[in-house]
């Protein structure tokens, strides 16, 4: 495929905007995505002028922020309060024996920089909560926090803000990932798939165990179906995706609106 280098760009803002104009390095740093059928040099302009939102930076959202980095996304906020602990480490593979005590999102960010010094990344070493929603503008939201009450408190914000969000979890060999678009003339929420009950405070990381490898999949998975809705790409919206690693199997579920969610308000 031949490789366009005469195209006419948009005026744009900030230092990944300097990397647009240089035709010349989109090329030669994207060339292996942009020799594929189904991946132009538009999509990869459309990520470059990306920004997302990664709320959680532990196992499944240090390699999704890696992932998206290096295919290009421009700007990525990474919101963590947590530090790095030695027991994070064998499936937390981007943080080192020398991260130890630092908070996870200055970490991140380090590894980030050194890996394209045009991205520009803001860090919050607060928990989610503490976060004004309004005044983050992304294309897509990542809760990678695999903590149940988090991840009803954050659909709740996104619904209200009508801004697509995409959930993921791992615990043992399994893993699932959703998107919801949160459309202001639609209603499929999170809370149509699942009710508010029982122990929402459980990290079944921690009480079930996970394999590093296993968590890698669904982060790799995530970063991938990221990538696409954020081109256009992805049609499988409000699909539940289950990834069997021990059986290597994936089955999916369309989920539909529940008519008594409580924050459908259509």
């Amino acid at each position: 495929m031949a490789l366009e280098t005469s195209v006419r760009l948009k005026t744009l803002k900030g230092r990944r905007g300097l990397l647009l104009a240089n035709l010349n390095r989109i090329p030669q740093r994207y060339y292996s995505q942009l020799v594929l059928d189904d991946f132009s040099y538009e999509d990869q302009k459309i990520l470059c002028e990306s920004e997302v939102t990664i709320i959680g930076c532990g196992g499944l959202g240090s390699p999704l922020a890696v992932y998206l980095v290096a295919a290009g996304v421009g700007k990525i906020n990474l919101i963590d309060f947590d530090v790095v602990e030695e027991r994070n480490l064998h499936r937390q593979v981007f943080y080192k024996e020398s991260d130890i005590g630092r908070k996870k999102v200055e970490a991140l960010k380090d590894y980030l920089i050194n890996l394209d010094k045009e991205v520009e990344v803001n860090i919050y070493p607060v928990k989610s909560s503490e976060i004004n929603f309004k005044k983050i503008n992304s294309n897509l939201f990542f809760d990678c926090t695999d903590n149940l009450k988090t991840s009803f408190e954050l659909n709740e914000e996104m619904v209200n803000l009508n801004k697509p969000i995409c959930f993921a979890s791992a615990s043992e060999f399994n893993g699932q990932i959703i998107i919801f678009k949160n459309s202001k003339k639609e209603h499929c929420c999170y809370s149509c798939l699942f009710k508010e009950s029982g122990d929402l405070e459980t990290n079944h990381c921690v009480s079930l165990g996970v394999l590093g490898p296993a968590v890698a999949v669904i982060a790799s998975m995530q970063s991938l179906i990221g990538m696409r809705f954020i081109c256009g790409k992805f049609e499988e919206t409000e699909t539940l995706i289950r990834v069997d690693s021990s059986k290597f199997e994936i089955k999916k579920n369309r989920v539909f609106p529940d008519k008594s969610c409580r924050l459908n308000r259509l």
